[in-house]
């Protein structure tokens, strides 16, 4: 999910970066009006495209973005899915060396798709779950692919870092901000790095997902992830600029405050919801820590952007569902989910992981609050 705050545009640092560094060999996929978007940029010298693969949209702005004449590409914090084993056949068959480092074993209703990548590429496919490396920064040694043609990565803090670490870049404490960036409600002063906490709540101020110029959020974002490499690597404007970005994550706050005092509810025991629809952006840390204060054993956050909302699912409004951490072990929400149900945003449901659940109006009112409130009636 992108988020990035209106006004956070491309200033000197971004800039500069962006004339020292050579561009991608072929032009960034644009697509057509309302699609989502993957975003690239080099990160010392190494062409990096951050992308889901949800879709064959996915598949095919990746492909294209990736240089011509790639012979080695590393594939960094994607979680396997039918449309990431399709990308990396793709790319074997134009006789790229393709490797995998990914700590999502086990996750999503597609474990097959990391099996067929396994059996594609053998050792050079390295797929554990969470619990062996809580940051997938852990997988690479520093400066272990710097010589690589191309990076495909999450677009995330994890998948961002272990890039970073791929090529080269590092700073002190980054493995540990790994872990705790793929675990948002335990980001905090004290767990991460003064760099780390900076780059977080700069995040929480980028402009959300807008259906109508897709490009602005993931744009946003792209100039986000720049800035935080340059600061990583010791640039003080960078800094700087990502310290500015942090006021406006301060108004995020007071407006998540406003939320938790007059659009919070209970639609059923365990269940705690936010109605955001129409609100200005909050932080979703002080809204996860708010709901879980007044006993939420599942948030749920109603809002108007996302790609259920928007483009592709085009449904205007989406639920997110989130396990509280404590207890993830007792609830999966895949089994809310009937069977034979489609995952994707157009059919107004992403059902991918065990603790995290996306869905539209209507399946949240015909099936998914239905099923929590059995769950929950004992």
């Amino acid at each position: 999910m992108l988020f990035l705050v209106a006004g956070l545009t491309t200033v000197g640092t971004v800039r500069g970066i962006a004339q020292a560094i050579p561009t991608n060999p072929k032009p960034p996929h644009t697509g057509k009006p309302g699609e989502l978007l993957m975003f690239n940029f080099p990160i010392k010298n190494v062409p990096t495209v951050f992308s889901k693969f949800f879709g064959d949209a996915d598949r095919e702005a990746v492909l294209e973005a990736i240089p011509t004449d790639a012979k080695t590409v590393l594939f960094v914090d994607t979680g396997a899915t039918p449309v990431l084993a399709e990308t990396i056949a793709a790319l074997t068959e134009r006789g790229v060396g393709v490797v995998v480092r990914d700590h999502h074993k086990g996750e999503g209703r597609t474990p097959e798709a990391a099996e067929q990548i396994e059996e594609m590429l053998g050792g050079d496919a390295h797929i554990v779950d969470r619990a062996s490396a809580p940051g997938c920064a852990e997988l690479i040694g520093l400066g272990q692919f710097a010589g690589f043609d191309a990076i495909v990565a999450d677009p995330d803090y994890d998948g961002l870092v272990a890039t970073m670490k791929a090529v080269g870049v590092t700073y002190e404490g980054m493995d540990t901000d790994a872990e705790i960036f793929d675990v948002r409600p335990n980001q905090s002063a004290e767990t991460l790095t003064e760099l780390g906490w900076t780059a977080v709540r700069a995040l929480s101020t980028l402009p959300p997902f807008n259906k109508e110029r897709p490009e602005v959020s993931e744009n946003a974002k792209k100039d986000l992830f720049a800035r935080f490499v340059a600061a990583a690597e010791g640039n003080a404007e960078a800094r700087g600029e990502l310290e500015s970005a942090v006021e406006a994550y301060e108004a995020g706050v007071t407006e998540a405050k406003r939320l938790l005092a007059e659009k919070m509810s209970h639609p059923c025991k365990g269940i705690v919801m936010i109605d955001s629809v129409g609100a200005a952006r909050s932080d979703l840390n002080t809204l996860a820590r708010g709901m879980e204060t007044n006993g939420a054993i599942v948030t749920v956050v109603r809002k108007d952007f996302g790609p259920i909302a928007g483009k592709p699912g085009g449904h205007g409004v989406q639920y997110s569902l989130a396990v509280v951490r404590g207890h993830q072990s007792d609830l999966d929400l895949r089994d809310l989910v009937l069977e034979g149900m489609e995952s994707s945003p157009q059919a107004g449901l992403l059902s991918n992981t065990s603790f995290l659940l996306h869905c539209s109006e209507t399946v949240w009112t015909e099936t998914i609050l239905p099923g929590l409130s059995s769950r929950f009636a004992s």
